[in-house]
């Protein structure tokens, strides 16, 4: 990719939407009206159950100032804007994703902001090597393959000591009981959320025992982020730590 220059709209080789994207959520990404509404910060946090906020605060912690973040898809409401500030002019934040008019949307609404846009396929590897990788509520819309993919590419992405943030949903608790009303809302909407809350994040890595793996939930296990270290000597094999907080 070419030297950061903020707010270019660049391509990464030939890259096409999967059938998936069109089928289960062309109601979200390809109408106007309706990303008009998601892009409301308070519909976010109706619909992360009030932790959107709480979400994007976890996350802009992880960032560092003037760091190299890379973010792998385009996110309704402010968290764009408000990690871009984190970040600083003399870092550099480039925002991945596969839709080049969910990258065209992104771009309008963060004019002001220094951002590079990337139209890229997440499933395949990355050209560069980030400080901090950002994937937001992602994982859950993504079939089991393309979640592999994506999740590895993403850890491989990193430099040593770099992270990468992953906040998706969880297995709800059972004695959460808006795991009642949620199950039936995804089968409807977000079909593939099952097999991420079935089987975890961790699990999906490739290289699991190279990176130090720290976990947070939100709402009674509605709600997950986990952050995964690069360790600095891979020869080392530290145990997984169950939470940092």
């Amino acid at each position: 990719m070419a030297e950061n220059k903020g707010n270019l709209i660049k391509n990464s080789k030939v890259v096409k939407e999967p059938n998936y994207l069109n089928t289960l959520y062309g109601f979200l990404y390809k109408r106007k009206k309706v990303r008009s509404i998601l892009n409301d910060q308070r519909v976010q946090n109706f619909l992360s159950l009030g932790y959107r906020n709480k979400m994007i605060e976890d996350v802009l912690e992880d960032v560092a100032t003037n760091s190299n973040v890379l973010q792998i898809g385009c996110t309704f409401g402010n968290q764009i804007s408000k990690t871009a500030e984190k970040i600083g002019k003399y870092g550099s934040y480039t925002i991945s994703d596969i839709s080049a008019e969910q990258l065209n949307f992104c771009h309008e609404q963060n004019k002001n902001q220094k951002i590079n846009y990337l139209l890229h396929d997440a499933r395949k590897a990355f050209n560069e090597k980030f400080d901090t990788v950002i994937c937001l509520m992602l994982l859950h819309e993504l079939p089991p393959i393309s979640r592999y993919k994506v999740i590895n590419n993403a850890l491989e992405a990193v430099k040593k000591d770099g992270k990468v943030i992953f906040i998706d949903y969880d297995n709800p608790s059972k004695f959460n009981l808006l795991r009642i009303i949620l199950k039936p809302f995804n089968r409807l909407f977000f079909p593939l959320t099952e097999s991420l809350q079935l089987t975890g994040i961790q699990a999906y890595a490739q290289k699991s025992t190279h990176f130090l793996w720290y976990k947070k939930n939100y709402g009674a296990k509605m709600f997950q982020k986990i952050v995964a270290v690069r360790r600095i000597s891979e020869d080392k094999k530290p145990q997984v730590k169950p939470s940092f907080y």
